[in-house]
């Protein structure tokens, strides 16, 4: 075994964590986090982060509509973005291109990309271009902001006692991969919605700047390499545990229909699969009604009370009353098997 496959993408997080302690005064939170903070001028603070979207590893070229793929790579630094409640401002994005690369394909994927940024109401301003005869590598970097001194909804910040809740549906990005991996054309068109969940994700910036509002105080976090494995991230920085009651995962009608067919668990891909870009935040008890409405009426999506922050510093899930274990274990870039 490697050296990498041995300690993990998060054990090489927490070496570069290690190496690379910021010494500015200005940094408000470094690599620790969804972004990193630093103080902007008067009143603001700057959210950074960024992300990169490898061929063969992240997307199979032929299986994607590059506009698809344009959307897809700034959507998934939004979610970022997202998970710290702030708003999108620019992006830089560097691109290494194999030369063979038509024309139509590259007005595509820049069609996009633009789409994307004008939804969300932000700017390309920059980048840098390579040349590669290897995989294509789309590189974005997403600056962002937020209220100086507003409160950080931080992984760290989660309570013994408050409630644990995800937004929208989880479990459909999964299985719109499995679909478009095998390539059976009338599946994809049956299940266009789980394909376009795989394909282009909804970063839900309404959401996170609507919990920012709701002063909620908590942790928050986006759902990008599993509900278990992002999960396992707060409860980690938060030095807590969890129970999860799986029947409550949200599951959308089209997973539920797919699975039914196929003859495969929903919850599997719900508690693993990864790629939703969904958000799971803790809140206290007495709020929960009140933050369903709020985020309904300003993002109209619905948030689903799936669990309980606990004392106990591990992760206990239940299915129908019973402890279970899932058999999927989410992303982890380094792991010699990698499973979805």
């Amino acid at each position: 075994m490697s050296f990498l496959e041995e300690i993990g993408e998060f054990g090489l997080i927490e070496k570069f964590k290690n190496w690379f302690i910021p010494q500015s005064s200005r940094v408000v939170l470094g690599i620790e986090d969804d972004c990193a903070v630093v103080e902007g001028n008067c009143d603001r603070w700057y959210l950074l982060t960024c992300d990169s979207q490898v061929e063969d590893i992240h997307f199979v070229k032929k299986m994607i509509p590059p506009h698809l793929l344009g959307r897809r790579v700034l959507a998934v630094n939004l979610s970022d973005i997202a998970a710290m409640g702030g708003d999108p401002l620019w992006a830089l994005l560097s691109l290494v291109l194999n030369p063979s690369l038509g024309e139509e394909w590259l007005n595509r994927f820049f069609q996009g990309v633009r789409e994307e940024a004008k939804e969300f109401g932000l700017d390309i301003i920059g980048g840098n271009l390579a040349r590669s005869f290897g995989p294509l590598v789309f590189d974005l970097t997403l600056i962002g902001e937020m209220d100086r001194g507003a409160p950080l909804l931080l992984r760290r910040n989660a309570q013994p006692g408050e409630l644990i809740g995800v937004t929208g549906t989880l479990g459909d990005s999964a299985a719109g991969l499995k679909i478009v991996s095998s390539g059976k054309s009338k599946d994809m068109e049956i299940y266009s919605f789980l394909c376009n969940r795989y394909f282009c994700p909804t970063p839900r910036v309404k959401v996170g700047k609507a919990i920012r509002r709701l002063d909620l105080r908590g942790a928050l976090i986006d759902i990008s390499d599993g509900f278990i494995q992002d999960l396992g991230h707060i409860l980690e920085e938060s030095k807590v545990g969890a129970t999860i009651e799986a029947d409550r995962l949200p599951l959308s009608s089209d997973l539920k229909k797919w699975c039914f067919e196929k003859k495969c668990d929903p919850w599997n891909l719900a508690l693993a699969g990864g790629e939703d870009f969904e958000l799971i935040f803790t809140f206290p008890r007495e709020r929960e009604e009140e933050i369903k409405t709020y985020i309904w009426q300003v993002a109209g999506v619905e948030v689903t009370v799936v669990g309980e922050i606990t004392s106990e510093k591990k992760l206990t899930i239940f299915q129908e009353g019973k402890e279970i274990k899932p058999s999927l274990r989410g992303w982890n870039h380094f792991r010699k098997e990698k499973e979805r």
